[in-house]
């Protein structure tokens, strides 16, 4: 658990950083890019966590 708590929060920095530059991005190109770099991370974890982090910052992601 302590492993996802790391992640949500540079996930959510991430999506904070593409809020400011207004560059959508997709929810599988954002989940790609933490999928390779941990291959044993689950795309359904990562993307879960990306759609709450984004909803929590009223950031519409596609």
């Amino acid at each position: 658990m302590d492993n996802y708590a790391e992640l949500r929060e540079r996930i959510g920095q991430d999506l904070d950083t593409l809020k400011k530059t207004e560059n959508p991005k997709s929810i599988f190109e954002i989940a790609d890019d933490y999928l390779l770099g941990d291959p044993d991370l689950k795309r359904q974890v990562v993307e879960d966590i990306i759609k709450e982090e984004a909803d929590r910052r009223s950031i519409e992601i596609h």
